[in-house]
């Protein structure tokens, strides 16, 4: 999705029923001129900076719309932690408890749910694997893992 147009964006909103807003093609293109992930927060700033004005409700909604139809992803990172990405892939993260990074994993099946329940729960819609550890960067040479830090780290 991240090389796709806003043609293709509406496409996906109004097969899915929905209309087509100014405020759901903003987030969009505001994700893809970010890159990478980020919560709806950054989102909102990112888009105030930009002079377009647009109340922090909206990006909120627009995002939950947004993933609900594949859009774009929305990763939950930790206690009360949400980011989000323009949807190119299906794949999963890795977040790292010091610093509070999300890297994209590889999905190994390449398509969602990737993983099924056993035993008869309801209909899967989502599966998430959120791997947590220290990443790369943070492990140096010390592999000892952090102490008494949030599981989004410090930055």
């Amino acid at each position: 999705m991240a090389g796709r147009s806003d043609t293709e964006v509406a496409e996906r909103l109004r097969e899915a029923g929905l209309r087509v807003t100014r405020p759901r093609l903003a987030v969009v293109t505001a994700l893809r001129a970010m890159g990478g992930h980020h919560t709806a927060d950054e989102v909102h700033v990112h888009l105030a900076r930009r002079n377009v004005g647009l109340p922090r409700t909206s990006v909120y909604n627009s995002l939950a719309v947004l993933a609900e139809v594949g859009v774009v992803l929305r990763a939950d990172v930790g206690p009360g932690a949400v980011v989000y990405e323009v949807a190119d892939t299906w794949h999963h993260h890795f977040v790292c408890r010091r610093c509070g990074a999300v890297s994209d994993v590889p999905c190994v099946v390449g398509e969602r749910p990737c993983l099924t329940p056993d035993g008869e729960v309801g209909r899967v819609e989502e599966a998430q694997v959120i791997f947590r550890g220290v990443c790369r960067h943070c492990l140096g040479d010390d592999e000892t893992p952090p102490e008494g830090r949030g599981e989004r780290g410090e930055r």
